[in-house]
């Protein structure tokens, strides 16, 4: 009598979403620690010079060395795309540009509304774990 076949299931969706959520956590938290130590830096170098703005130009230039390198891992490593470069890099792109719109003018205003009583990075932590979220569901569902 020959035994049923013993192989191992597959892992479940839920045990995937999982997986690759935690490495898409993971990448972002990297990527995170580029844009805020970017970000720190240039509030540091920037503070006193009289530019009034100099929150947002830390925030564009942070965000520009940390989403490529997000972008990179995330087809990579996190969702082992096989899109169209060309369409998942625009699309997270446009991803990008609108997420450093949200977490530079909310960063901002919040700055603004609080006259200056509350260190930026404070304020640029919430706001970005709030965009996270945000981007997680927009890449799953159309970049990669």
């Amino acid at each position: 009598m020959t035994e049923p076949s013993q192989t191992a299931p597959g892992p479940s969706r839920a045990g995937r979403f999982r997986t690759v959520f935690l490495k898409f956590a993971a990448s972002s938290m990297t990527a995170s620690v580029i844009d805020l130590g970017l970000f720190t830096l240039g509030c540091e170098l920037l503070r006193n010079s009289g530019l009034a703005w100099y929150t947002v130009l830390c925030t564009v230039v942070a965000r520009i060395a940390s989403a490529a390198y997000n972008y990179l891992i995330n087809y990579r490593l996190v969702f082992r795309s096989h899109a169209d470069h060309r369409r998942a890099a625009t699309l997270f792109f446009i991803m990008t540009v609108v997420k450093l719109a949200a977490s530079a003018l909310l960063v901002w205003g919040i700055l603004a509304l609080a006259g200056g009583a509350i260190p930026e990075v404070i304020v640029k932590i919430p706001v970005d774990v709030a965009l996270f979220f945000l981007s997680y569901l927009f890449q799953k569902a159309l970049v990669y």
